[in-house]
């Protein structure tokens, strides 16, 4: 009972988080389709493990002769329970374990040996960073499938096998319906995030409180050649989205209100 009561309790601190913050990021990506996203987690968290394996292998041939080659880097990792012979191309819990675990062990090395790398400076922080956050995000969404029994070895249906997901895309909606993952709000938005973000370059990232504060982070090497339009284009995003924000907080705090009245009668 107290464990149902202390994790709503956690939902309700969260959303009034999520609420309370709103984060604007200016990414810069080197190329772009016009493809709406998938509405499906599951084709989306497949999409994420897709980037993330991709550009960890480009970043181990970039770095190669500091960090060694991918098959020492990251397939000689220990094998643990249920990971034996997992595809690459996966996207299930121990998918994202191992891109997790790669991430970690590519950034100990390349930090290790990083006087050795013939890259600038601010090159090899940006490479670094991105492995990080592939690290962490591949950590969060590793969580969110944990709370569905995804780390509990499956034989039918593992999506860390490429073939699951082949199956699963050539389902019709009513029968994938049944594999597919249902996502609470947060999870929705942290996977749906993770996606957009993708490894792509963050150049500008603005966070609001309502407590007034702001924070504002600028990549260096944007900070030092600045492109007026990204500048004005972000300046433009924030203005939009604070004001959707607004709407959307009183809207909430209305219904609220209301919500207590009816309760009170």
């Amino acid at each position: 009972m107290f464990k149902k009561k202390n994790k709503a309790w956690d939902q309700i601190n969260t959303v009034f988080y999520d609420l309370t913050h709103l984060e604007i990021n200016t990414i810069i990506k080197d190329e772009m389709t016009a493809s709406k996203a998938s509405d499906s987690p599951r084709i989306l968290l497949h999409e994420i493990a897709g980037k993330y394996s991709l550009k960890l292998m480009e970043l181990e041939e970039k770095y190669k002769p500091e960090i060694g080659n991918r098959e020492e880097t990251c397939n000689n990792l220990p094998n643990r329970q249920g990971e034996e012979n997992i595809a690459t191309e996966g996207s299930g819990y121990y998918s994202f374990r191992r891109l997790s675990d790669c991430a970690k062990t590519t950034f100990a090395l390349l930090q290790k040996n990083r006087e050795h790398v013939g890259f600038e400076k601010e090159e090899i922080d940006s490479d670094l960073m991105l492995l990080k956050r592939i690290e962490t995000i591949s950590g969060d969404l590793r969580a969110i499938l944990k709370t569905y029994g995804e780390h509990e070895k499956k034989e039918d249906f593992n999506f860390d096998k490429k073939e699951t997901i082949t199956k699963f895309r050539g389902m019709r909606a009513e029968e994938a319906q049944h594999y597919e993952l249902k996502p609470d709000l947060r999870q929705r938005m942290a996977i749906r995030k993770a996606h957009d973000l993708g490894t792509e370059s963050i150049v500008l990232q603005t966070i609001i409180g309502m407590d007034g504060d702001i924070t504002t982070r600028i990549s260096k090497s944007f900070a030092r050649q600045p492109v007026p339009f990204i500048n004005e284009l972000h300046h433009e995003a924030i203005t939009i989205s604070v004001n959707y924000w607004k709407t959307l907080v009183t809207i909430l705090t209305e219904f609220g209100s209301n919500l207590i009245k009816l309760w009170k009668k």
